[in-house]
């Protein structure tokens, strides 16, 4: 393993030999694509096998697809043999769907129910819809417009950790926002004490978040009854637990002593969370996190670039190290990549 390491060790530069290097604490590692990000992660791995006392199992590493831990794990293979296959590499599903089979007694809510399928999830909705009263979620002419953009938005609630308590409050400030508007209605004219027109797009989109409240709530209450959930419940279960249950939370904060992050500019607020409570036990956590912000290819999920660098703000003393060299690609093509799929100045 030895050898291994420090052959593939050599052949790093100065920021990708900063990051293996950097083992403890806070850390967040700025890589574009062709940065030798996957080396990186996995040579970090082997480097805090070589210098603590920590088992392999105590090392989990996250990304957001099957694809990603397979390149992971067979480059950690490759790099230390055996002891790889010891190493937790998952997708942030995967990681939670293991925890919930692992620990089922924390998981009365989900523990023997069945992952809703899209159609089923569907056909729910649409009976909702049918049942449930409203005006603009089901406008005359066509009952089922809003039908599919209403499960899109509860995913994506879902996906940012919001649950319909915490949206029934954003959308009673948002509301409560309006009424304050001090020019919100017309003073003179022909349209003296009415909305203004801009304000009344507002109202109408409050008035349809409200209906989608009515909405997620009842979809919520046919889940529990049927014993059914969501995908994306799978990491809001795991979410929940942990921050209710103090004692399972110090459970996986022991077990899992260093957490790895991978593609992280993918990461949603529901993912961000997760990966908080885990290491929550120190300030200033053995946290590695990997991704560029120019590459966030899962923004419909839910990510942005306030979620990626939300790094930095909740670790003030955290590290931040730029891998800059790419070995694919010269950075004029990359820059008239980055300037066709975005339209921006590759400066910024």
């Amino acid at each position: 393993m030895a050898m291994k390491f420090d052959e593939l060790y050599k052949k790093l530069n100065k920021e990708q030999r900063e990051a293996v290097d950097a083992i403890e604490g806070p850390v967040m590692v700025i890589a574009g694509p062709g940065t030798g990000k996957t080396q990186i992660l996995t040579l970090r791995i082997a480097n805090i096998l070589r210098k603590t006392d920590v088992p392999p199992d105590a090392i989990l590493a996250l990304t957001f697809t099957e694809a990603g831990v397979s390149a992971m794990r067979k480059r950690l293979v490759s790099t230390i043999g055996s002891p790889a296959y010891r190493v937790g590499i998952f997708t942030f599903h995967s990681f939670c769907n293991d925890i919930i089979k692992r620990f089922p007694e924390e998981f009365p809510r989900i523990i023997g129910s069945t992952n809703v399928s899209d159609i089923d999830k569907i056909v729910i909705i649409k009976d909702l819809i049918e049942k449930t009263p409203l005006k603009l979620l089901r406008p005359y002419g066509d009952t089922f417009y809003y039908l599919h953009p209403t499960r899109q938005k509860i995913s994506e609630l879902k996906r940012e950790n919001i649950s319909p308590n915490e949206f029934s409050r954003l959308a009673a400030e948002k509301d409560k926002e309006l009424k304050n508007v001090p020019d919100l209605l017309h003073k003179k004219g022909a349209y003296k004490g009415k909305m203004k027109g801009k304000y009344e797009t507002m109202q109408k989109s409050i008035e349809k978040n409200k209906e989608l409240l009515k909405l997620y709530v009842a979809y919520e209450k046919v889940l529990a009854e049927r014993k059914l959930y969501d995908y994306e419940d799978m990491i809001l279960e795991v979410i929940r637990s942990l921050e209710k249950k103090e004692d399972f939370r110090l459970r996986l904060q022991e077990e899992y002593q260093y957490v790895l992050a991978d593609e992280h500019q993918d990461a949603n607020n529901a993912q961000n969370k997760l990966l908080e409570l885990l290491v929550s036990f120190h300030q200033n956590p053995n946290l590695f996190i990997v991704g560029d912000e120019k590459q966030a290819i899962y923004r419909f999920q839910g990510a942005s670039l306030e979620n990626f660098l939300y790094f930095q703000k909740k670790y003030k003393g955290a590290r931040v190290i730029e891998l800059v060299e790419n070995y694919r690609s010269t950075q004029t093509i990359l820059d008239a990549a980055y300037s066709i799929m975005f339209g921006g100045d590759t400066e910024s």
